[in-house]
């Protein structure tokens, strides 16, 4: 099917290269300006593809142009720096294939592509998103400064902007820290959710188990008297430019009360308290401390949550304990929608699943204890050991090669579907579900079969290869459908939910990205092929190109270094290494380890005894654990490194489902890190990456990595 007329954009401009930055400005008008595509063309099939807000953000981000010149509203779009070619792409005939143009190119993350017919612009392509900029719209409108003179009277010559060198940047310990570049020294104290009862003087006595209470959410200029809890605003980032004010959808779980109210909305405009209150009414089922989460919701997709736990007929007053989860609600205006989202929680007789959303009541139990949610993953990675060991004429071809021959593939994808469908009949349709799960599980499915989602889960214990569930309503071993593989057709990532996770979705290249490479060089010696060279010739490369700093450690003690310091540098932590995990009978998520070497051993316990959590990272890096060719994972190897890394102040972790073949693992890492580096949002990859190896090369073991962070964080500004 050629691409649908319903999915083309015919509200375009298009602008010449030659055209001065001052007749952009005036071409598009200012309420234009964030909204507007421009098409540019570069060449015979290349245009670049813009709106005026991403202009301003390039002069003053990239070019560090802060203020305005006769000079510079005078400057042809091809002098400003690499602008268009940043923005460039191919163009795409109208008559090509729409499933083979989305299999390319997302509709979520990526910008419009030029469509073409018979040569001619008839559109670009329709985005579902429009990315949030918080470069000030109203930039160029300012008066132009003057420039200085030249000895005769007249203004200097100026060249070209030029095209800043990432490879200048201050020392490490001299760079700001994340959060004073993003909230650029802002004085203004945020304003503040605050969450009462109503009455207020309830707080001052505990609940009574029967009796209904009514506690209410608003955002006020400070945390008030009567409030229980608190939260900051920030407004900067809460609300994107031109919008007058936000929805939040706040929505309460609980296993410990009655909760008659619906998910409420929040209406907070960009200044001042917000219009309403979120009020709801609820009754404590038991006496004790009971627990209580309040989940902010934007577009679907959970931003943060306050935990409360409250006094029910003990106590000296309602409020036992507060705290905060999550990113902060001034993340709000920066966050994508979510398709799908998932609140995952254990509460002792089994999993509480709630779906949030707006519009949602849906919340039922998964009637699993901990040992039985291990024994299933565990049956599920098995299935996954299988494939990669899986011999062809005692060829062990997952191990040798990245290119699988389709008569391997169509032998080793039953393996994996049966696992995945059994995974989730375990799940998701055991025995003894309610009637409410069971209803979930046949709309879950039904969501999976549709347009492709960004599915959201928010636990952290229910460490699920969600990838590899397999969501058809029978399983038929002659009848295998990819695309029913949740992880080859959607978007999926575990988000961690701990206290302070204070930072954008994107990691700064500003003045440089900081990498650490973290490397078992012992594996060259083990494969007998140089694994480990040829990633630190990579990265060697990337790091001569500019813009990239590289940190290498390859022992025990300068890892634990790393870990014991608050000012260590890392934005992104890769492992390329061993790592082993136990059993709950063999000492569980303490005893999991990391192996550097032969006698390059670091548990977990040591980690938590030597460097704790609360030694924050500076850098909030995104930590990638690249495992290869080691002992099977189990669930408790990430439910132990993940919260640990997250709490010691990292975005979130990649991490593998089980040992990946060391080729596959060099070859994975490779290309990801190309399109990372290139600004591509870190869910996009996965999915991208995973349906190039399967669909292109019939390799299944893309699904073998899983995401545990916020599927839009991104490097900004793009690296080269």
């Amino acid at each position: 099917m050629p691409i649908p007329d319903s999915q083309i954009n015919r509200a375009w401009v298009e602008i010449p290269k030659s055209a001065t930055v001052r007749e952009v400005q005036q071409r598009v008008p200012r309420d234009q300006r964030r909204i507007q595509w421009i098409v540019t063309p570069i060449a015979a099939q290349d245009f670049a593809v813009y709106r005026v807000i991403d202009m301003i953000e390039f002069l003053t981000e990239r070019l560090h142009v802060d203020a305005v010149t006769e000079s510079l509203l005078n400057a042809p779009l091809e002098n400003l720096g690499d602008f268009l070619k940043t923005y460039t792409r191919t163009a795409v005939e109208r008559s090509t294939n729409w499933d083979d143009v989305r299999e390319h190119w997302s509709q979520i993350a990526d910008p419009p592509l030029v469509v073409l017919e018979n040569t001619k612009i008839i559109g670009i392509l329709l985005v579902k998103t429009l990315g949030g900029s918080g470069a000030d719209v109203d930039f160029l409108d300012q008066a132009p400064a003057s420039e200085p003179k030249s000895a005769n009277g007249g203004t200097h010559a100026k060249p070209p902007l030029p095209i800043p060198d990432r490879g200048e940047s201050k020392d490490a310990g001299e760079q700001p820290s994340i959060l004073e570049a993003e909230k650029g020294g802002s004085t203004k104290p945020p304003r503040q959710i605050n969450v009462r009862f109503e009455p207020p003087e309830q707080k001052d006595s505990p609940l009574q188990v029967g009796d209904t209470y009514t506690l209410s959410f608003s955002v006020e200029l400070e945390k008030l008297a009567e409030a229980i809890a608190a939260a900051d605003v920030d407004e900067a980032r809460f609300f994107p430019e031109n919008v007058a004010q936000v929805e939040i959808i706040v929505q309460l779980i609980s296993d410990d009360f009655e909760i008659f109210t619906s998910p409420q909305k929040l209406i907070v405009p960009r200044e001042g308290k917000s219009k309403n209150r979120a009020r709801f009414d609820l009754s404590p089922k038991r006496n004790g401390v009971g627990e209580l989460t309040a989940v902010f919701l934007k577009d679907g997709n959970a931003v943060q949550a306050i935990e409360l736990k409250l006094n029910v007929g003990e106590g000296s007053s309602a409020i036992a304990e507060s705290k905060t989860l999550g990113r902060t609600v001034e993340a709000a205006g920066a966050v994508q929608p979510r398709g799908l989202s998932l609140w995952i929680k254990y509460v002792g007789e089994g999993f509480q699943v709630t779906v949030l959303g707006p519009t949602e009541n849906t919340v039922f139990m998964l009637p699993l204890q901990l040992q039985q949610l291990e024994q299933a993953i565990d049956k599920a990675r098995a299935a996954l050991k299988q494939i990669v060991e899986f011999k062809d004429k005692s060829n062990m071809v997952y191990q040798t090669d990245t290119e699988i021959d389709a008569a391997v593939k169509n032998k080793t994808l039953p393996i994996l579907a049966r696992a995945g469908f059994m995974l989730f009949q375990n799940i998701f349709m055991n025995p003894g579900s309610s009637q409410a799960a069971l209803d979930f599980a046949k709309r879950f499915r039904e969501l999976a079969r549709g347009e492709p989602l960004n599915i959201q889960i928010n636990s952290q214990q229910m460490m699920l290869p969600w990838g590899i569930l397999y969501m058809a309503d029978r399983f038929d071993p002659d009848n295998i459908q990819p695309e029913l593989f949740l992880g080859l057709k959607h978007i999926i990532e575990h988000q961690p939910m701990e206290e302070k996770m204070d930072f954008a979705p994107s990691i700064s290249s500003n003045p440089q990205l900081t990498v650490s490479l973290n490397l078992n060089r012992d594996i060259d010696k083990q494969m007998n092929f140089p694994l480990i060279k040829n990633q630190e010739k990579y990265w060697a490369a990337r790091a001569q190109k500019g813009g990239v700093k590289v940190l290498t450690r390859a022992s025990g003690d300068e890892l634990m270094s790393a870990l014991e310091s608050a000012t260590t540098p890392d934005q992104i932590t890769y492992f390329y290494c061993h790592a082993l995990s136990k059993n709950l009978a063999e000492g569980g998520a303490d005893a999991s380890l990391l192996q550097l070497g032969e006698n390059e051993t670091l548990k977990l316990e040591d980690l938590r005894l030597f460097a704790p959590i609360d030694i924050r990272w500076n850098g909030r890096p995104l930590v990638f654990l690249n495992a290869c060719e080691s002992a099977e994972l189990s669930p408790l190897f990430y439910n132990g490194f993940m919260p640990y890394f997250v709490a010691k102040g990292a975005r979130g972790m990649i991490g593998t489902e089980c040992s990946v073949p060391a080729l596959f693992a060099l070859d994975w890492a490779g290309k990801f890190f190309d399109q990372f580096l290139a600004g591509k949002a870190v869910g996009q990859v996965f999915l991208d990456l995973r349906r190039e190896y399967f669909f292109k090369h019939n390799n299944i073991l893309g699904l073998l990595y899983a995401l545990y962070c916020d599927a839009d964080t991104r490097v900004q500004p793009a690296l080269a």
